[in-house]
């Protein structure tokens, strides 16, 4: 089993029951570094498959470049196999976790999955009791006509909002209350930075601080 987990050995263990199934994977690269591994791409994002202790695989189903929509612990390498198989075919992934218990899914990768990454992030924060305390300021944001477009997220406190997921460089907006009624508005890439009175003020200067920027949000 060694000769399996590593590197190359690994690669040739993949495209030995690849062929053994009857499936075509495509080009099967090595990961190395501190996660060492095998990656495979496909249309939607990339697959990848990790050695793990005590015989087992993981393998990572990416619907976006920093995000891992599903992924599983596995002793059978064979149905691992399957699973990227089918994933890179098209199969959703309710479907792959109803015929493989072991691959996650969750309402946050389903929103990628669907191309509403922004409005599935909205409901996971909305709904979380781990944000409990920044829930005014996250329906204030949710209310907003025009910021409920873009990609938030929670940051000690702050409401970040985006363009697109992970992306800061394609604009973001940062509000965070520092004091009663006075909250700092940030604009990366910009760097600019304001200091308002009012959450409305706070959210209006973001939005229209996306207008200006005359990018539209990205789905």
């Amino acid at each position: 089993m060694a000769a399996v987990v590593e590197g190359a050995g690994l690669v040739r263990h993949i495209e030995r029951i690849a062929r053994e199934q009857g499936v075509e994977l495509g080009v099967i690269r090595t990961v190395s570094g501190h996660d060492p591994g095998a990656e495979i791409d496909a249309e939607r994002g990339r697959a990848s498959v990790h050695p793990r202790a005590e015989g087992q695989f993981q393998v990572r189903l990416w619907v976006h470049t920093l995000f891992v929509g599903s992924e599983g612990w596995s002793t059978d390498l064979g149905a691992v196999v399957t699973v990227v198989d089918l994933w890179r075919r098209g199969a959703r992934l309710r479907e792959l976790h109803e015929r493989f218990p072991f691959m996650s899914w969750s309402a946050l990768a389903q929103g990628f999955e669907d191309g509403e990454p922004a409005a599935a992030k909205w409901r996971e924060l909305l709904a979380s009791d781990w944000h409990l305390r920044d829930r005014p300021l996250l329906r204030a944001g949710h209310a907003h006509p025009e910021l409920r477009a873009f990609y938030p997220d929670m940051s000690h406190g702050s409401l970040m909002l985006c363009r697109r997921p992970f992306d800061l460089e394609s604009g973001l907006a940062k509000i965070m209350p520092f004091a009663p009624d006075h909250y700092r508005v940030t604009m990366l890439p910009a760097g600019l930075r304001r200091e308002v009175t009012s959450l409305d003020e706070a959210l209006e200067l973001a939005a229209r601080w996306f207008r200006e920027t005359q990018t539209p949000p990205s789905r």
